[in-house]
């Protein structure tokens, strides 16, 4: 390795450019800072939230320095980055995927009703298992926040989940609902759609929880466990609550308006 005096530099001179090589551009025009986060590691939620006003703190020191551009890279601002964009991206998807949603259930059951409660049956296991991870892991274990990619995953599985069980169970009653007054059909449907439904979602629910269950105590296992405990919670909400219970109790409460403007309004027996 050359020396400063081989170089023509003095020691100190050489020892400098030694000790700033990896931080200053070839062309000494790019500085690269490093620093570490008061807020906490670069997985944690105080970092990620703490980018904005770091952002800002090296804006101005840019601006005062003369520098025409600066920026803030890291796992945080990444994080930051990713977090931003997917909370954008699911305020514009929801709408859409409800929309579409709602006409399929709308062509297939043939009613304007039935898709209204069904969505909202989906929207309740949903806000409720996103509450239950919230106690769990915010309140309960001490957690600084979820993993942002929870609430996305969440709606995805759960929508997709639970209307595939919706359409399973709200077509085994309309067809039951075509000969037997729907009160006996809706009874008869959930006894036949039951075991398939019971089976097929303490399967996957048991697949989520392997997650929780399997995850380490890092920051990382951290946010696996909460997305294997919330889908695994949101699941079994909907297999035991929504499909069980609240959708039944809501097709023999609306009787014959759950099919209209369908002939079928007018023919089914809500006795």
């Amino acid at each position: 390795m050359p020396t400063g005096a081989a170089l023509g530099v003095s020691p100190a001179d050489y020892d400098a450019y030694r000790a700033t090589v990896g931080f200053v551009g070839s062309g000494g025009r790019v500085v690269q800072f490093e620093a570490s986060l008061r807020a906490g590691g670069q997985q944690s939620t105080a970092a990620l939230n703490a980018t904005p006003q770091i952002r800002k703190a090296v804006s101005r020191a840019a601006s005062s320095s003369g520098a025409t551009a600066s920026g803030v890279a890291g796992e945080a601002a990444a994080l930051y980055d990713v977090s931003t964009t997917s909370n954008h991206d699911l305020i514009k998807i929801i709408p859409v995927a409800i929309v579409a949603i709602a006409l399929l259930l709308a062509v297939v059951l043939r009613s304007l009703v039935a898709p209204l409660y069904l969505i909202v049956s989906v929207a309740f296991s949903y806000l409720a298992a996103l509450g239950v991870s919230t106690l769990v892991f915010i309140d309960i274990a001490g957690d600084s926040g979820l993993t942002f990619i929870l609430p996305f995953l969440m709606f995805i599985f759960l929508l997709a989940l639970g209307e595939d069980y919706n359409i399973l169970v709200m077509t085994r009653i309309r067809e039951e609902a075509k000969t037997l007054p729907l009160r006996e059909a809706v009874v008869r449907a959930v006894g036949r759609t039951g075991s398939t439904v019971t089976s097929a979602g303490l399967v996957l629910a048991g697949t989520f929880g392997v997650l929780a269950v399997v995850a380490g105590s890092s920051a990382s296992g951290s946010q696996v466990r909460a997305i294997g405990f919330g889908l695994a919670i949101g699941i079994l909400m909907d297999t035991f609550v929504v499909r069980t219970l609240l959708v039944p109790a809501t097709v023999t409460l609306l009787g014959r308006w759950n099919w209209w403007p369908a002939a079928m309004s007018r023919a089914v027996s809500d006795s």
